[in-house]
């Protein structure tokens, strides 16, 4: 599968705030089972390259990146 490596959440425009709440949510839901990984992006409607579009994305942004990893924990 793939690591959560990165960090992210907060950005200035609206669309980039939603988006990082739903990578939070995400990350959260990975960090605790990740075993169930797949599933998870399944039920968020998202693919595995989708989400880590997503993070690449976080990552391009300090602010956002900061938020992320402050949210998701680590």
């Amino acid at each position: 599968m793939f690591a959560l490596t990165l960090g992210a959440c907060g950005g200035d425009n609206a669309g980039a705030g939603a988006d990082s709440d739903k990578a939070v949510a995400i990350a959260k839901e990975i960090k605790a089972s990740p075993d169930q990984a797949e599933a998870i992006l399944k039920k968020h409607g998202m693919t595995e390259d989708q989400f880590e579009a997503l993070m690449f994305e976080i990552a391009e942004d300090p602010k956002r990146a900061d938020a992320f990893a402050t949210k998701v924990g680590g």
